[in-house]
């Protein structure tokens, strides 16, 4: 992003700062979201004892090298990998609250489960239409509410299984980049701040039908209590130019006038700034149904 000053590049900095820190919680609410759906319907189709638990249990096909000789898929053996890690960073946990020789419960586990654990559990080799006793396609519908749009006709689902993959490893690797302090419109083809602001958009759409697929209803709490609105209001040109030093603040005579800014605060998500004989003042949109 092209700043000519100082105050212009700090101004820009703290807009991408805001941005983080808005998009952060309604990244974790997808990740926690997405987590529960699928681990409370694996854990009710692979029921095993107290230590075979259904991480242990889910089928899975092999992949061939290239002799032709059956291996373990990448994605596979990353999944397993997640749940060795998780094991290990659970059993930490409890041993720092002085438990000796601690067995963590499945739920601990999973908790400590990473956001890719989720992407390498949709991988093809989870797969297989002619067995009940796979994940997928069987199961797709009870941890997804919402099926992606593909264009492939046959075998339409295995197309939305992977389509639902993607997009979480975007989702994750978005969230991977903010939390290492990366701009978060770093992305190829950004030329500008109408792009910076397009892609943002982009993105934050992406994550919203993420979570429409998950669960219907929970995007529409998550946009009833104004997280996404809240997100959107930064994402906008206003918002930017106002970080950068750069903004329309109104001269106030008159109620009258309050009141339309108000009522243009609220039309378009963006916040007003005024002054009334010299002091400034700030109008914020209220637009969520319930309170925040």
């Amino acid at each position: 992003m092209a700043t000519q000053t100082d105050a212009q590049l700090l101004g820009a900095y703290c807009w991408n700062l805001a941005i983080v820190g808005a998009f952060y919680p309604l990244i974790q609410l997808v990740e926690v979201a997405l987590r529960n759906a699928l681990h409370h319907v694996a854990s009710s189709k692979y029921q095993g004892t107290n230590n075979e638990h259904w991480f242990r249990m889910v089928p899975c096909r092999q992949a061939t090298d290239e002799n032709g000789q059956p291996i373990t898929a990448e994605q596979v053996r990353k999944f397993h990998d997640c749940i060795k890690n998780a094991k290990k960073s659970a059993k930490r946990t409890l041993e720092s609250k002085g438990i000796a020789s601690p067995i963590p419960t499945v739920d601990q586990v999973i908790s400590q489960c990473d956001f890719a654990t989720w992407e390498y559990i949709l991988d093809k080799h989870f797969y297989d239409g002619s067995d009940k006793n796979f994940l997928w396609p069987h199961e797709l519908t009870k941890v997804f509410r919402k099926l992606p749009r593909v264009q492939e006709t046959k075998n339409a689902m295995f197309h939305q299984r992977d389509a639902l993959r993607r997009r979480i490893e975007e989702v994750r690797s978005f969230r991977n980049r903010i939390s290492h302090n990366e701009p978060a419109w770093m992305t190829e083809g950004v030329r500008n701040k109408q792009d910076i602001i397009d892609r943002l958009i982009e993105k934050l759409d992406h994550i919203m039908e993420l979570l429409f697929w998950i669960s219907p209803k929970f995007r529409k709490y998550v946009r009833d209590v104004g997280i996404e609105s809240r997100v959107r209001q930064l994402i906008c040109m206003r918002e930017l130019d106002r970080y950068m030093h750069s903004y329309e603040r109104y001269a106030v005579e008159d109620l009258q006038l309050i009141g339309e800014l108000v009522s243009e605060s609220n039309k378009n998500n963006y916040r007003c700034y005024f002054q009334i004989n010299g002091v400034p003042g700030i109008i914020a949109p209220s637009n969520s149904s319930l309170l925040q």
